[in-house]
């Protein structure tokens, strides 16, 4: 069981980054970790880790990534949280990307881990989507799958955008990411329209 106390007090920050595959998540957190000392998480990242350790664990969600499917929340959840629980020390919050997937992950996330404070949604046409992916070449971007994960983004993780409304600060994710980065910025600093409060000083 994974000891969850020191994120649960730390207080923290946590924001979801969503944006359909190929969004350009990734990126924009990468510069927000190094611009802020926010602790990046990739679900998707994670999840490869876990497949490349060869554990039991691992080859079930080689499995399943390789068609595109969705892993089971409760797998997610864990590798998540066991790697909030390894990097809660000195951070100053958590950017997690490409996550919760569904309304399953979103409910169980904040009611085993902790609330979230924002979310970022990276708008992007699902074709661009499309483009931008069968350039990149992991073994879970095969066409196929890239279809199947569009499909999975648009049925099962935009009515968790929806749900959270409230939290969620839209930005246009169909530019260069040095175009997108000052708008990330804006939308953790509080100052976009639909801004919310500052998440980073």
């Amino acid at each position: 069981d994974i000891d969850l106390t020191q994120v649960k007090e730390s207080g923290v920050p946590v924001v979801w980054i969503l944006g359909g595959p190929g969004s350009g998540r990734g990126t924009q957190c990468e510069h927000l970790q190094l611009k802020h000392g926010y602790v990046h998480l990739s679900s998707g990242d994670l999840l490869r880790h876990e497949v490349m350790s060869g554990s039991k664990r691992g080859l079930q969600i080689f499995k399943l990534m390789e068609l595109g499917e969705l892993v089971p929340a409760e797998i997610v959840i864990d590798i998540v949280a066991e790697a909030m629980a390894a990097k809660v020390q000195g951070a100053t919050g958590f950017l997690i990307d490409g996550f919760p997937a569904d309304m399953e992950e979103a409910e169980k996330f904040e009611k085993q881990v902790v609330p979230v404070t924002r979310i970022v949604y990276l708008e992007l046409p699902s074709e661009e989507m499309m483009t931008r992916l069968t350039k990149r070449g992991n073994f879970d971007d095969k066409k196929e799958a890239i279809i199947k994960r569009v499909e999975i983004f648009e049925k099962k993780t935009l009515p968790v955008i929806e749900k959270y409304c409230h939290k969620v600060v839209k930005v246009n994710a169909n530019r260069s990411a040095v175009d997108i980065f000052p708008d990330m910025l804006s939308a953790l600093q509080g100052e976009l329209t639909s801004g919310g409060r500052a998440v980073i000083q």
